[in-house]
């Protein structure tokens, strides 16, 4: 029978594992009201000179020239970047970038081809908020996605550490949402879209290695918990009988010609009352894809 959730919602892990990464956050500009904060009119706060450089169908990478207009003192700075030119929330990455010598420069990645982003600096200071005008630009065209035999439909065998072998077509894995498929992510290159990985009807997105026939998956939501919230796969391992959790790696799946793929060392785990907890944890899931 397929592991519910609650039943290893008891289940904590002893160690407390500390998150540090860049942080991409929601846009917070659009409910700041700058002048409430703003100690100094406008031209004496920060002014920026943008660009964007070397252009791609995935990346890009932003610049921005920092200018001082008495406000020595920059806490924060770094770029908002949207496909909406109202950088509405829900479309809207907030990028916190350090400057060099009153340079901001930064790659951004995992673009969508033929896109149209837009893109701006801020810096928040002493006096208060300052941000730059608006530019936009739009990605190339994708290059053909190579190894289309990955697209299709899939059972997953999970190998627990806790459960042993757990049959996605015996457990129940397929009965809510119907059966996990993979697909190309629109406009992109080497980006797959896996639906329903692990039975609760997320999509998950991993960036495939053409040439090493792997495909990595960053941590992201695959189910969630009405206590606990967001339960995300991460990559994990053991050291000395602990259960280690890699926050900042991604999990690893290789495939072959026949579109059979292995994931392996990878986990669910959801963070809760300053902990994380496990809820399943595979040395390595097979998914097989079906006959069309």
């Amino acid at each position: 029978m397929k592991p519910e959730i609650n039943r290893f919602f008891r289940l904590l892990l002893s160690a407390v594992l500390q998150l540090s990464a860049i942080l991409w956050l929601s846009s917070c500009e659009e409910s700041i009201d700058a002048d409430k904060y703003n100690k100094v009119s406008e031209d004496q706060l920060p002014g920026f000179d943008v660009d964007v450089d070397g252009i791609s169908f995935d990346k890009a990478q932003l610049r921005a020239d920092i200018t001082l207009h008495g406000d020595m003192n920059i806490l924060e700075s770094g770029f908002f970047v949207s496909t909406d030119k109202n950088f509405s929330e829900a479309l809207t990455n907030t990028i916190m970038v350090e400057h060099d010598d009153l340079v901001l420069a930064y790659w951004v990645n995992q673009l969508v081809g033929s896109t149209e982003y837009f893109y701006k600096a801020y810096t928040y200071s002493e006096n208060g908020f300052s941000f730059s005008e608006v530019k936009s630009f739009t990605t190339d065209e994708p290059p053909v996605f190579e190894d289309t035999y990955l697209f299709g439909t899939y059972n997953q065998i999970d190998h627990s550490i806790r459960y042993g072998i757990i049959n996605g077509e015996e457990s129940g894995y397929w009965d809510t949402h119907g059966h996990m498929t993979i697909k190309q992510v629109e406009n992109t290159y080497n980006q797959i879209e896996v639906f329903n990985y692990w039975g609760y009807g997320r999509t998950i997105i991993g960036v495939v290695d053409f040439e090493n026939k792997t495909i990595e998956f960053s941590p992201q939501e695959i189910a969630a918990h009405p206590d606990a919230g967001a339960i995300k796969i991460y990559k994990w391992s053991m050291k000395d009988g602990n259960m280690q959790i890699h926050l900042e790696e991604n999990v690893i799946a290789s495939y072959d010609e026949q579109g059979r793929i292995e994931v392996v060392m990878w986990g669910a785990f959801a963070y809760y009352n300053n902990g994380y907890m496990p809820f399943d944890a595979c040395s390595i899931t097979e998914l097989i894809k079906k006959e069309e």
